[in-house]
């Protein structure tokens, strides 16, 4: 063990490995606090802080009488780690793989003249035109996500047949060669307005994630800008610190 960190953290990290790892299964008990002090060469009070501190977390939950036991994650959550994906990494296709029945609401669409911010974004001239794609994005009967989408017009100038309540967007991109393959992202947490709040049925006020984006197909090109705003009950995102 690196005796540079707190060793109650580095166990912590041991026991959240193994439960990714799937060798800590959700609902099956770890080992007692005895045997774990004396498989890692720590005292019992260490492993006592770094069990609570995960019950704390929400990774383990104790049974009176019984032991300290994995928590089973909610399965609704999705993990959008869009530059990590291969393959098709838009929403539809990440629930679809997880059995979640999907449900897109569209309520905007159409041309954008004249927007020199989404022109920008999508690294297009002045005269060059954008369309847009406001939908709500609803997973199993709950809006989990209100998202504003651009892409555009140039690589997809069939885009006005389609109706995106029914069809993948990212589906759509890829038959047309401009699939999404990398992505910059920018998150921040705020207060949910009005409008969104009501989009997404929660309170006005809620904390809520807001995610822009821009993605690039194959060939380098900005091929769509998207402002989601989601529901933190139904998405988590992880960072990895690379070292210098």
């Amino acid at each position: 063990m690196d005796y540079r960190m707190p060793l109650y953290v580095q166990l912590q990290d041991i026991i959240i490995k193994k439960i990714e790892e799937k060798k800590y299964l959700p609902g099956e008990a770890i080992p007692s606090e005895r045997r774990m002090a004396d498989t890692y060469g720590v005292n019992r009070m260490t492993v006592k802080r770094a069990v609570n501190k995960l019950v704390e977390q929400g990774y383990l939950y104790r049974k009176p009488g019984a032991g300290t036991f994995v928590l089973a994650r909610d399965k609704k959550k999705i993990d959008l780690e869009y530059a990590n994906e291969s393959g098709n990494a838009g929403i539809t296709a990440i629930f679809r793989d997880m059995g979640i029945k999907i449900v897109n609401k569209v309520f905007g669409t159409g041309e954008v003249e004249g927007s020199k911010y989404i022109n920008y974004k999508l690294a297009l001239n002045e005269d060059e035109k954008a369309w847009g794609i406001h939908r709500v994005r609803i997973g199993d009967g709950e809006p989990f996500a209100v998202e504003y989408t651009y892409v555009p017009y140039k690589y997809f100038k069939d885009i006005d047949k389609f109706d995106f309540s029914k069809v993948s967007l990212y589906d759509y991109m890829d038959v047309n060669n401009h699939m999404p393959v990398d992505f910059k992202q920018n998150l921040i947490c705020l207060d949910a307005n009005e409008n969104i709040a009501e989009l997404l049925n929660v309170e006005k006020g809620t904390a809520i994630f807001k995610i822009e984006y821009q993605s690039v197909d194959s060939d380098g090109n900005i091929v769509e800008f998207t402002r989601s705003y989601l529901n933190p009950s139904y998405a988590e995102f992880k960072f990895v610190a690379e070292a210098e």
